[in-house]
């Protein structure tokens, strides 16, 4: 019988392995962002001071940690494209090396936050406020061992197909959230208020709990039992397999690392402009990111579902797959990007009820919804590219499009006249929107060539 015209364009199972992936990786997301809110929330509760020292602090902690972690995310497709070969034994050697990776990792993410925190004293004259985003990145230094070895378990988990895990140690993280947040900053019983910087004594603790929880279940599950033995075995390095996922890893967590900073960057570029343009400007970007995180999570199960089919050699189940992730991306982006704008007044009053912002930002929602197509393509792209452990064309292409364009062309039109009258805000989401379609552009390129490579029969 003739397969019907949507089974030839979206693949039945390709489509229920991938909603499998996403689903849950979405919602650990979004309630890891959850985490985040409640910070701001309860530090909120407590002082102005407390609110600004968590900000500042984050600027490096949160940095330093999600670049880290980046470079990690490549073991889930390592070991996806093992089970893909036929060399799932393989796992827990690649496990046990991730381990010392992570450590490695943890090790300099440790160095570069607390040197990195005495810039605090030199970028304010606030020392009140400069002290206490210190004392808050120094706290959060005790759980960055925790949060490394934790994605290597993630990995484990996300290489055999399986997400649930995570999302649910991410609804546990947030529940303990609340009260740890409200006892270190408030203070209980013999425990000292300590104001903001307890949101990092708690995030800390957060990590450990959330990382034994990953590795009980680990242990738990007759499948990853041997695996967790194997990971956590005292063994002597391979040195080969270290750089080998450093070298995969690396341009990954680079890349991340220049995408959050160009951010941050146009976000200093925008601060002469008044606190109005700056807190409208942040609530565009906070609802990018809420919607950022339905094609960051279908990146990620992209790159496992790729290295499979990578691994199998499976051509024909690659191009099904293909075709199903970039309908479902699509077709799921468009319908976000019709919401927000068709709601982006009530999106934005939920934020604030200042008119001035919410005036400002309603338009900045508009161009946010327009550059949705560009970001979720790269994403996508990135998330293939690594399953297909090509991943050096990811910084190159991060840092010329992000540092090399958007960050010159976001001043110009931000501050100046030379291209057009200085537009401020409004400037800003046109350098993204550039720098996002030239780095679509260029990881769609390279994608298509990396494919052809793999599957020459396509070519």
């Amino acid at each position: 019988m003739e397969s019907s015209p949507a089974r030839k364009w979206i693949d039945p199972h390709e489509l229920k392995r991938l909603m499998a992936l996403m689903l849950p990786l979405y919602i650990g997301n979004i309630l890891h962002m959850g985490m985040g809110v409640t910070d701001t929330v309860v530090a909120g509760w407590s002082s102005e001071l407390d609110l600004a020292s968590i900000a500042m602090g984050f600027s490096i902690s949160g940095t330093v940690i999600i670049a880290g972690g980046a470079v990690l995310t490549i073991l889930s497709a390592i070991i996806s494209r093992l089970r893909g070969a036929g060399m799932a034994h393989k796992a827990g050697h690649i496990l046990n090396n991730g381990k010392v990776l992570a450590l490695f990792l943890s090790v300099v993410e440790v160095l570069i936050m607390f040197f990195g925190s005495y810039a605090f004293f030199y970028v304010t004259d606030n020392e009140a406020l400069a002290s206490r985003a210190q004392l808050y990145v120094w706290f959060t230094l005790a759980g960055v061992p925790a949060n490394m070895l934790m994605r290597v378990i993630m990995a484990n988990f996300e290489g055999y197909g399986q997400t649930r895990p995570a999302m649910f140690v991410s609804l546990c993280g947030v529940l303990l959230n609340i009260p740890l947040n409200y006892m270190f900053v408030f203070g209980w019983g013999m425990i000292p208020a300590l104001g903001g910087a307890g949101c990092g004594l708690a995030t800390a603790i957060i990590n450990w709990c959330m990382c034994l929880c990953l590795l009980s279940m680990m242990y738990g599950s007759r499948q990853h039992r041997q695996r967790a033995g194997q990971m956590l075995a005292l063994r002597r390095p391979d040195w080969r397999v270290v750089r080998h996922i450093l070298r995969l890893g690396l341009p990954v967590g680079v890349a991340s690392l220049c995408e959050m900073s160009f951010f941050s960057m146009v976000t200093l570029i925008m601060a002469p402009l008044g606190e109005v343009i700056v807190s409208a400007q942040q609530v565009a970007i906070n609802v990018s990111g809420v919607i950022f995180m339905l094609p960051l999570s279908l990146s990620i199960a992209a790159a496992i579902r790729a290295a499979y089919h990578v691994g199998a050699q499976r051509a024909e189940d690659f191009q099904a797959m293909l075709r199903t992730l970039l309908i479902v991306t699509y077709a799921l982006v468009i319908f976000f990007m019709l919401v927000t704008i068709l709601l982006r007044r009530d999106i934005v009053g939920l934020y604030t009820e200042s008119e001035q912002i919410v005036e400002l930002a309603s338009v900045l929602i508009i161009y946010c919804a327009v550059y949705q197509i560009s970001d979720a393509t790269q994403a996508v792209m990135s998330g293939l590219l690594r399953g297909c452990h090509d991943t050096a064309i990811i910084t190159w292409a991060n840092l010329s499009c992000y540092w090399g364009v958007g960050l010159p062309l976001a001043y110009l039109l931000i501050r100046t006249d030379y291209i057009v009258p200085a537009m401020g805000a409004p400037g800003a989401w046109v350098s993204f929107i550039v720098a996002l379609t030239l780095t679509a552009i260029i990881l769609t390129s390279r994608f298509l060539y990396t494919r052809r490579r793999l599957f020459p029969a396509r070519s």
